[in-house]
């Protein structure tokens, strides 16, 4: 009696076994040999494509992609040298922005501000006398007229250097600066 039973025991989980298989099978999406899923391909089709690739249709198509390449790395060389043309423009035109903006320059009692033509600047704090050789040579661009020597220093006035002068500072100043100058 236990000889039947094992055997049933043993066919209905070698069933169930094939049944979960099918149903996992179905359900990864496997597809039948020879459906549109999986073609089958024959022999003639094989040796076809094998007379065309040994015949150099194939070649012909390698060659085409070797002057596609060949035209890709010329472009690739214009780029590069446009590219170094355009680096070239940027540093200029930084250089250019950088002598534009005007500058924050702190300078200490006793120190001395020379400017050289077409420097100009705005006085922002503390105490100074400049120091020209012409009259004509400083315009005070705020109230429009032109500074002696040994003038003193007026705040938050613009001026624009017309030659060389300098500034002896009497008291610790601050300055915002666009041009050329040094501090001695």
């Amino acid at each position: 009696m236990r000889k039947p039973m094992l055997i049933a025991t043993i066919v209905g989980g070698i069933c169930i076994t094939f049944g979960i298989g099918a149903y996992v099978g179905a359900a990864t999406g496997s597809v039948e040999p020879g459906s549109v899923g999986d073609p089958v391909i024959t022999k003639s089709y094989l040796d076809e494509r094998l007379a065309e690739y040994k015949n150099g249709t194939e070649s012909s198509s390698s060659s085409n992609i070797e002057n596609e390449i060949a035209a890709l790395k010329k472009q690739i060389e214009g780029l590069q040298v446009s590219n170094e043309e355009m680096k070239k423009q940027l540093s200029e035109q930084k250089k250019t922005t950088a002598q534009s903006n005007f500058k924050k320059v702190t300078i200490k009692s006793g120190k001395t501000l020379i400017m050289k033509y077409g420097t100009e600047m705005i006085f922002y704090s503390g105490q100074g006398n400049f120091k020209t050789a012409n009259n004509k040579y400083i315009l005070d661009l705020t109230e429009r007229n032109h500074v002696s020597n040994n003038a003193e220093v007026l705040l938050y006035h613009t001026y624009l250097i017309r030659s060389g002068c300098n500034l002896e500072v009497t008291k610790d100043s601050v300055v915002y600066i666009q041009g050329t100058y040094t501090v001695k």
